[in-house]
């Protein structure tokens, strides 16, 4: 059985985590969704925007922005939106499906293979 896409989230987070603890907050969570109306407003006046991928990795001067889905979660329009103003700028996006991809696509960062 394939995990929910937030408890991927947090196999991966935490497997970050515990592997690479000198690169701790280099993986952070981008937190778009809130409890109800009046908290959204808040978020979104302060910065909250839909669409921007789960996690954001910074290493070796590059941003990776990792957008996590089950196997059969597709992207909402604001986030292929969002995908497509970070390639348009150079950025690097990936859309991860399992913990396994999500080990990979890291290891691969480490070793400068991006895409």
């Amino acid at each position: 059985m394939q995990p929910t896409e937030s408890r991927l989230q947090g196999l991966c987070f935490q497997w970050h985590w515990n592997t690479f603890p000198h690169y701790r907050g280099l993986l952070h969570m981008n937190n778009n969704t809130s409890q109800n109306a009046i908290k959204g407003a808040l978020n979104r006046s302060m910065g909250v925007v839909k669409g921007v991928a789960d996690l954001e990795y910074f290493f070796a001067s590059t941003g990776h922005f990792i957008e996590l889905k089950s196997q059969e979660g597709i992207q909402s329009e604001e986030q292929k939106l969002f995908q497509a103003r970070i390639e348009e700028q150079g950025g690097y996006y990936h859309i991860i499906r399992s913990y396994d991809e999500f080990k990979q696509l890291i290891t691969a960062i480490h070793t400068g293979y991006h895409r």
